[in-house]
């Protein structure tokens, strides 16, 4: 049957190049018609839906042999289109979706239909084309072709170029080709010469960019014996000059000096160099160093120097500015769904923090155990060397350090080598209250109407009757989660330099949260040296600070307590009204908060700046600051006035060497700790 000839675009039809150059919006459901040039067999994804893709163009784009659109498709096997090559394929509701930001795409969704032409059966305009629609699925059924597309459908396929149609051999080849998938996915250690390899990496250096390519330095924390050795003292000892790869350059150079390497030492980083159109890819999704990738279709092959194995990532020869084979990923954005693959080397870049940690360790406690033969050498020689002041001042603190330890443990103080907080009690203890000496109106705290307690009240041991084999036992608890209200004064702090209250937090906690184990990662106790060895860049700062408090009065017949409270990021926000920073560069935000924190602990701060300047001059330790005759308010060296606060007491697993302490697991023992909370300086 004749149809009216349709020379025009159907209403409601988007042309192809419109969705390419992004008139169409990604999310927006649009219709489009075109010509198939490559169609690739449905395969079974992760999920219950199985996924094909064709390739189509239509007139607008017919002379670009580059441009085409691609629609992916998501059905059950059984609804899956079929399409040969130069067919006319009809699209109803498909999704524009934009792919790492490069390129516009369709996708198919619950709504879309689609209607695939056969070629050979397509007769001459204006004759109607049903007779060549292949059978489709009920899921198409929902929408109808109209006369108008039917007739646009003969015009298109007689009239458009079809010199991008490849030969029928050729795509049937294509076609098969698809369904034989190779898993090209290796890991770095697996990687040999004459390769193509997917893999997923971490740049471990910054991009060097060099206009048409840029070359980057991978790992993925596995050791591979043809890669580069980058021994601990830093940088490459041949080669490697940053913006210089190959070295070319050294024979020009005065100043032989490379560039310090910062890890990961040994075999476990490779040198990829990346061309067209990746570069720009790299540049747009600002992937840097510290940045998770996905790469595929890397050739592995030696480098310039013969001995290392390197990586290239170029353009593909069909369609290259739409072929990306670097894309970045973000193991934060999504942690439950994120591939195993990398999963499995972030895993291993945590492995590989502890073994570089514990290898540090050793080199340090060897270079001090050389330190101590030297000076033993020197003793037997007969030579005995005299302390220099520096010693002197060392040998002072530690028996002042002792001194202080020793009584301490006396009023049952805590240590003060805190790890990270565990979640906080839900019930208060309440005990009696005590008549105090005027507290300061301008530090307030919650739970004003719960009861208070002293210092030796809340270090009190508690005890839990049971049973063991029929006999009736007490068994003192590590510690309860409990929250407590109490009347106080500060007298200590750490660190001694308010510039130190702050801290700058790490990528590393972010990006091992989505391993399943991570529960058992963050239970060690680090110090700070230990944490400025890491490689992690920081994202942001946070509060952690100490204080040592004190009872505001005595309790009747007794002496006052003293202990340690840790003070996190949100305590620290709450007291002082301020949002952490690095202190070493915001002065203006350090003298706000040495402001602030002079209504909680009045001249204590200068007190301690004092005795350290007189200890320096002496070339002493620092005292104590209740270790020098007292003269200030209630008796004491300092002026301040005790006021309310809430204090947390909480447990934390702890490293413990001796099995008969081990009662948190194997090589693990609770540690009773206390935190302040809900306490606020007033400022106005």
């Amino acid at each position: 049957m004749a149809l009216q000839q349709c020379k025009e675009l159907p209403p409601g039809f988007e042309t192809i190049k419109d969705v390419l150059d992004g008139k169409c919006s990604a999310g927006r459901l649009v219709d489009v018609i075109g010509l198939v040039t490559d169609f690739r067999a449905p395969v079974e994804t992760k999920g219950t839906d199985w996924k094909c893709q064709i390739r189509l163009y239509d007139q607008s784009v017919e002379d670009s042999v580059e441009d085409s659109l691609l629609l992916n498709v998501f059905r059950a096997e059984s609804d899956m289109p079929t399409a040969r090559c130069g067919d006319v394929i009809m699209i109803f509701k498909a999704k524009v979706q934009k792919f790492q930001s490069m390129y516009f795409s369709l996708c198919s969704n619950w709504s879309t239909c689609i209607y695939v032409f056969e070629a050979s059966k397509i007769p001459r305009p204006p004759e109607d084309p049903s007779n060549a629609l292949r059978p489709f699925s009920k899921k198409d059924a929902s929408r109808l072709t109209s006369r108008t597309e039917k007739a646009f459908v003969s015009h298109l396929y007689h009239a458009i170029n079809k010199e991008r149609v490849p030969s029928v051999d050729h795509f049937e080849a294509m076609s098969v080709r698809s369904v034989n998938i190779k898993n090209k996915f290796r890991e770095l250690t697996d990687v040999r010469e004459h390769n193509f390899v997917n893999t997923v990496a971490q740049l471990v250096r910054e991009p060097y960019d060099l206009g048409d390519k840029i070359t980057l330095w991978v790992s993925d924390y596995t050791e591979n014996h043809s890669f580069y050795h980058f021994s601990f003292s830093g940088g490459k000892d041949e080669s490697g000059r940053v913006g210089d790869p190959y070295g070319y350059l050294d024979k020009y150079s005065t100043n032989r000096q490379k560039p310090d390497w910062t890890g990961p030492f040994g075999k476990r980083s490779m040198q990829i160099t990346c061309f067209e159109p990746h570069t720009t890819a790299i540049r747009e999704q600002k992937i840097s160093n510290g940045s998770w990738v996905d790469l595929r279709n890397v050739q592995i092959k030696f480098g310039h120097n013969a001995s290392n194995l390197e990586g290239f990532l170029r353009g593909e020869g069909l369609a290259p500015s739409q072929k990306l084979n670097i894309h970045h990923l973000d193991p934060t954005e999504d942690p439950e769904s994120i591939s195993p693959q990398l999963k499995n080397a972030i895993r291993r870049k945590r492995d590989y923090e502890k073994l570089k940690k514990s290898q540090l360790k050793e080199i340090s406690e060897a270079a001090a155990a050389g330190l101590k033969r030297k000076q033993g050498l020197e003793l037997d020689s007969g030579k005995p060397k005299k302390p220099n002041s520096k010693a002197r001042r060392a040998a002072a603190r530690a028996a002042s350090h002792a001194k202080r330890t020793s009584s301490e443990a006396n009023t049952s103080s805590l240590s003060v080598a805190i790890p990270d907080l565990n979640t906080q009690g839900d019930f208060f203890i309440l005990f009696r209250c005590s008549k105090i000496s005027p507290l300061t109106k301008t530090v307030k705290c919650e739970h004003g109407g719960k009861g208070t307690s002293f210092v030796a009240e809340m270090m009190e041991l508690v005890y839990q009757d049971t049973t063991i084999n029929g006999a009736p036992v007490k068994l003192q608890l590590p510690f309860i989660n409990a929250n407590f209200r109490t009347n106080v004064r500060v007298v200590d702090f750490m660190p001694s330099d308010l510039r130190g209250f702050s801290r700058p937090k790490r990528k590393k906690k972010a990006e091992f949260q989505c391993l399943s184990d991570q529960s058992e990662s963050g239970t060690d106790t680090e110090t700070d040296e230990e944490i400025s060895m890491q490689s992690d860049a920081a994202t942001d700062w946070e509060w952690r600070f100490y204080l040592q408090l004190e009872d505001a009065v005595a309790p009747h017949g007794q002496q006052k307590n003293r202990f340690w409270v840790f003070v996190d990021d949100q305590a620290a926000q709450c007291m002082v009204d301020l949002d952490a920073a690095d202190l070493t560069v915001d002065q203006e935000r350090l003298a706000l908060l040495q402001q602030r924190m002079f209504i909680l602990w009045g001249d204590l701060e200068e007190y301690k700046s004092r005795l350290e300047k007189r200890a320096k001059a002496a070339g002493q330790a620092p005292e104590d600051s209740d270790e020098e005759h007292k003269g200030g308010h209630d008796g004491s060296p300092f002026s301040n006035r005790p006021f309310s606060c809430c204090i947390r007491q909480y447990g934390v697993k702890c490293i413990e060497q001796k099995a008969c302490r081990a009662d948190a697991g194997e090589g693990r023992r609770w540690q009773r700790m206390f935190a302040l909370f809900g306490t606020k300086i007033a400022t106005s």
